[in-house]
């Protein structure tokens, strides 16, 4: 584990004081006044920016692209809806109840609290008791081409 996948898992239960920190080594200039778990996150964004790296550029050109089109422009230019591809050694941060699931992506399964699992539907149901779609639980949403 990096130091700074170390400094992210540790972030639910530091100090906000210490984050703000980590804010400031970041040179992201005052720590903003979020609410704390809404703060945690950016922070924990930033650092993984920082550690793996941006949004590639074009994507942000298409995001700037869209966000500047008539509504229904943008509709009519959105590329047809492809299945989210998850790469080994992704992480999957969801907080319930007070609780971080943080699950390891790998090429054929899902790692999480050591147990491997053939699909994040499990590991949604073992966390919550009930029947989840597992890229739902975790947020994520098909993407567009």
């Amino acid at each position: 584990m990096s130091k700074i996948d170390t400094i992210i898992a540790a972030m639910p239960t530091m100090p906000r004081s210490e984050v703000e920190a980590q804010w400031g080594k970041l040179g992201a200039g005052e720590a903003p006044r979020f609410p704390d778990p809404l703060f945690r996150r950016l922070t924990a964004q930033l650092l993984q920016e920082r550690r793996y790296g941006d949004v590639p550029a074009t994507i942000r050109r298409e995001l700037a692209r869209l966000a500047e089109a008539e509504p229904e422009t943008a509709e009519k230019s959105r590329p047809p809806i492809m299945p989210i591809r998850l790469s080994d050694g992704t992480r999957l941060i969801r907080e319930w109840n007070g609780r971080t699931i943080e699950v390891l992506v790998r090429d054929d399964a899902f790692e999480w609290e050591g147990r491997t699992y053939k699909s994040l539907s499990q590991i949604a149901r073992e966390v919550t008791g009930a029947h989840w779609s597992g890229p739902r639980f975790f947020g994520m949403r098909t993407r567009r081409g």
